[in-house]
């Protein structure tokens, strides 16, 4: 077997495990679920030693926080940032970012409660309903294991199908909290 086989054949058992993850992500029936999901499914197709949720202090992802403070397996994986964090970090918008140098604005990501010893990352930004509220993060203590030059494709597809579940579920959920009649607590009518 050749190189070239041997790099292709690596190449599909990554896009397998990739597949993997999605599944669960996309079949996940709560907002809890997807994020269970996601970090069970990157720790463990991965061996990613330190995975956690980043989100932004905003009112959009509110409700996201909130739900994820209810899992006894993600509220001490989340962290919640100011936008200008994040703007300084994702310079490429909703694309992934990784990193092995200079990674100072990186540990302002990490949760209170758990420090972890990374000296690489991978950031992966999400959205809800087509707006920037989060990042999902990777982090190793092998500086090599994510470096600025790698292909970030795999991540991003990720991380499109995370924020389209995501943003079905909050809107079902939205939906099921309205009182009949489609008017909101307010009295606003929203049909």
């Amino acid at each position: 077997m050749s190189n070239e086989d041997d790099l292709k054949s690596i190449n599909e058992i990554i896009a397998a495990r990739f597949k993997k993850i999605e599944d669960a992500v996309e079949s996940a029936e709560t907002i809890t679920g997807i994020f269970e999901s996601l970090v069970d499914g990157i720790e463990n197709e991965f061996t990613v030693p330190f995975v956690w949720l980043t989100l932004m202090d905003h009112q959009t992802s509110t409700p996201v926080i909130n739900e994820i403070k209810t899992s006894e397996r993600l509220e001490n994986r989340l962290s919640v940032v100011s936008k200008e964090l994040l703007d300084k970090i994702l310079t490429g918008g909703m694309k992934p970012v990784l990193a092995n140098k200079d990674l100072q604005h990186f540990y302002r990501l990490l949760p209170p409660s758990r420090k972890y010893f990374i000296r690489s990352v991978a950031v992966v930004p999400f959205a809800l309903d087509g707006q920037f509220i989060g990042t999902w993060n990777n982090g190793d203590a092998d500086a090599n294991r994510y470096e600025p030059d790698m292909k970030t494709d795999l991540l991003e597809s990720l991380a499109q199908k995370l924020s389209a579940r995501l943003t079905l579920l909050a809107a079902r959920k939205d939906s099921e909290t309205k009182p009949a009649g489609g008017q909101d607590q307010t009295g606003e009518n929203h049909d």
